[in-house]
């Protein structure tokens, strides 16, 4: 069990990352840690993975070859509004966060980073965004 769901209730995770090794090796952390996964390499193919696999979170880097990451997130927030978003990203300056703030995301992981500390990350956004589906 990871962060208090069981692994019987499989949720998927929409991975957006364009550079093939690093979307490879997070995939690959989502699927030790229990998770389904659906992939985009950029913002266009995200979009279309968004409503056919109704993602329980989304992974997304910023900087993809069409679309950026901020304007995938506000599309995310507008058809999805509850659906956690963890941005990962180099750019990590405080306006760049601060952008992400903007566009909806719900934390934002600087890259390169631990399995750790990504693991921690997504169960907080889960386990978050659980408690408040079950508040309603």
């Amino acid at each position: 069990m990871w962060g208090g769901w069981a692994m019987s209730q499989r949720k998927t995770v929409l991975l957006v990352e364009d550079n093939p090794p690093l979307r490879g090796a997070v995939r690959d952390l989502l699927v030790r840690m229990g998770f389904d996964t659906v992939e985009a390499s950029d913002g266009s193919a995200a979009i279309a993975c968004l409503s056919q696999s109704r993602p329980h979170l989304v992974c997304l880097d910023l900087v993809l070859p069409d679309l950026s990451g901020y304007e995938v997130c506000e599309h995310i927030r507008r058809v999805q509004p509850g659906t956690p978003i963890l941005i990962m990203s180099e750019r990590s300056y405080p306006e760049d966060r601060a952008h992400a703030d903007e566009a909806g995301a719900d934390d934002f992981i600087p890259k390169p980073f631990s399995d750790d500390d990504f693991r921690r990350r997504v169960e907080a956004l889960l386990e978050e965004s659980t408690a408040v589906a079950l508040a309603s």
